[in-house]
């Protein structure tokens, strides 16, 4: 930024901006400034609506201003000026337009500004960001090719013009932009979100449990980065099976498959019961990514090995499913349930239907699940799995019945208490929930999903602080997935901002 005297009477100076600053920012190439003001303006900076006053009061009041024979010798200079200033107005309009969603009229106010300065590249950009809004993906590119070389380096800039390909499905030009972006500013979250919208990168937290551990890995190196991460230092199975249990839950199949083989690793390290998961998680983690022979050789290995796991026979039974094997699959699943007659899995397999959605085929089916029911009657699973077919089949109390029956068998199964909580909730019958709640003790050491239930039912019970307090707890948790804590942060945040109920007179 340089300066001119230009009204030595007046008081007035010319300061030249930069070329490429002052077309970002739709300024003047020259803007005059207050002598009494200049001293300070590097320390309050120069907003457009100060350099308009400006503008207009040296244009109407200064000696220079109302000179013609300066005005002539400047006239491309005061031209630019006076266009500033009648700009707007126009300004005005776009930005109520854009409040309003008014896109059409947004565009039609930046079309003004354009024509009437073309260096106003703030305009141009403002017209391209409404055009692509509008479906006009030619109008806008054009608009933002005109003005690259000002806005080059600028991560929004990049990651708008990214957008408007990836509109139009042009995949690589898209790659290119979120790439620049990221060149101007390495933590720019719109850039990263787009890349994991386009299949190359994934967010991944390192620890589940550690928001500050999430990064951004290339999609076709996250088992390798992973892998070396683990390598760096001696881990135990309780590790790796968070980090099973984390991938699984994200669908990250080849992840799974890696933390459950280190798992199996540690041999007599880890326990049979923690074995016995990673060894079912990599056969369901091989039929995922479909490698099915692998998995059906995976599953009968196991199966000889854990002769007296049901789970072993269920995966078994899957493996056989997908290799066309329908007699040895149903085979299996008849193992399973001599084994443990309450397997959900193996239940589920059993007796309910391909398309879990089918209530007809669902109702068809109860009589015989019932039967079997009343042979393994001290079997909590299988009156879990009664009660989620009388649930599909539109029979609410007796479901909630044989939940409460198969409770009284496992009272300390949160999944299952969790699951008739859940069913209260949804036909809200919070009193019932937090009735029960006050039976078995700390809430603080049960299941999240127990704990988020019973804040839910404070809340539709409209007990807010109640409801805050739950919520919070379980934010707080640090035993818990980021993902979860974040989740009841945003309740709490809802609860906050809810307004309260007037109370009636």
């Amino acid at each position: 930024m340089t300066k001119e005297s230009a009204d030595d009477a007046g008081g007035w100076l010319l300061i030249a901006l930069d070329e490429k600053l002052a077309r970002r920012q739709g300024l003047p190439a020259q803007v005059p400034v207050p002598k009494a003001e200049f001293e300070g303006l590097a320390d309050k900076g120069l907003n457009i609506d100060k350099a308009r006053k400006w503008v207009k009061e040296f244009l109407t009041t200064s000696p220079a201003g109302q000179d013609g024979t300066w005005r002539r010798r400047n006239s491309a200079l005061v031209t630019g000026l006076e266009g500033f200033v009648d700009n707007a107005p126009l300004w005005e309009k776009a930005q109520k337009a854009f409040g309003e969603n008014d896109y059409e009229g947004a565009i039609k106010a930046l079309k003004r500004i354009t024509i009437m300065n073309g260096d106003d590249h703030a305009a141009k950009l403002n017209l391209a960001s409404a055009l692509a809004n509008q479906g006009d993906f030619e109008g806008a590119l054009k608009n933002f090719k005109a003005i690259r070389k000002t806005f080059e380096g600028d991560a929004d800039y990049h990651v708008a013009v990214g957008h408007v390909y990836l509109r139009q499905q042009d995949q690589d030009q898209a790659l290119n932009e979120m790439v620049l972006a990221l060149e101007a500013k390495p933590d720019c979250q719109p850039a990263l979100e787009a890349l994991i919208q386009m299949g190359v990168l994934r967010a991944i937290y390192e620890s589940p449990r550690d928001a500050s551990s999430l990064t951004y890995v290339r999609t076709d190196s996250v088992v390798k980065y992973l892998g070396d991460l683990w390598a760096e230092q001696p881990r135990d199975a309780a590790f790796f099976l968070e980090q099973l249990a984390y991938h699984e839950r994200e669908n990250r199949h080849e992840v799974a498959l890696l933390a459950a083989e280190r798992t199996l690793a540690l041999g007599a390290a880890a326990s049979p019961a923690n074995i016995e998961r990673a060894a079912l998680a990599r056969v369901a983690a091989l039929r995922a990514l479909g490698r099915s022979g692998e998995a059906l050789a995976a599953a009968e290995a196991y199966a000889l090995q854990a002769v007296a796991s049901a789970g072993a026979q269920v995966e078994l039974a899957r493996a056989l499913t997908a290799a066309g094997r329908a007699d040895e699959s149903r085979a299996a699943v008849d193992r399973a349930l001599e084994l443990d007659p309450g397997d959900l899995e193996a239940l589920m397999t059993r007796f309910w239907p391909a398309d879990p959605n089918d209530i007809k085929a669902i109702h068809d089916a109860t009589p015989a699940l019932l039967a079997f029911a009343e042979a393994h009657s001290g079997s909590a699973g299988v009156w879990r799995t009664v009660a989620r077919a009388y649930l599909a089949t539109g029979r609410l109390d007796e479901a909630l019945a044989l939940f409460l029956r198969a409770l009284a068998i496992t009272p300390a199964d949160d999944e299952l208490r969790a699951e008739y909580w859940t069913e209260l909730g949804r036909h809200q019958r919070y009193e019932e929930i937090l009735k029960d709640a006050g039976t078995i003790g700390d809430m603080s050491q049960r299941d999240w999903k127990l704990r988020w239930n019973e804040a839910e039912a404070y809340g539709g019970l409209a007990k807010k602080m109640e409801a805050r307090a739950a919520f919070s707890a379980i934010n707080f948790d640090d035993r818990l997935h980021v993902d979860i804590r974040r989740r009841a942060k945003r309740a709490v945040t809802a609860i906050d901002e809810t307004p309260a109920e007037a109370s009636a007179s």
